[in-house]
């Protein structure tokens, strides 16, 4: 469940033709941890693909956005809280700051990129 997706998907130059697959979409994300490695799992419920990313805390790395496009990126922890950074060239010079963090059973989401802020909920799965 997400909130002003619409201006923000605008900003970030989503093609118009996946807007509303986005906006409708369910998302599924997993977490792995070893060591000081941590693999996100991401994709959409029902969709062939997805992608996966592999980093250590604190190190750079390459990654993409919803369309595929390069990205990168930027993982800490502080405190209970996940932050991630990311820079490409659909954000027009600006950075993506998007803050994790579990309350109860729901992951919240708080995604911020040139003034614009949406939030996320997400329900763990069965």
């Amino acid at each position: 469940e997400a909130d002003l997706f619409s201006p923000f998907d605008s900003f970030t130059g989503l093609a118009a033709d996946k807007k509303q697959m986005y906006h409708d979409a369910r998302t599924a994300i997993s977490y792995a941890v070893s060591g000081d490695t941590v693999t996100i799992n991401v994709g959409l419920v029902g969709a062939p693909g997805g992608r996966e990313f592999t980093f250590k805390l604190g190190e750079h790395y390459d990654s993409a956005d919803l369309d595929g496009s390069p990205m990168k990126s930027l993982v800490n922890l502080e405190g209970d809280k996940l932050v991630e950074k990311h820079t490409n060239q659909n954000l027009h010079g600006a950075e993506m700051n998007i803050t994790r963090w579990i309350e109860g059973d729901k992951m919240m989401v708080q995604t911020t990129c040139n003034g614009l802020s949406m939030m996320s909920k997400y329900s763990k799965a069965d």
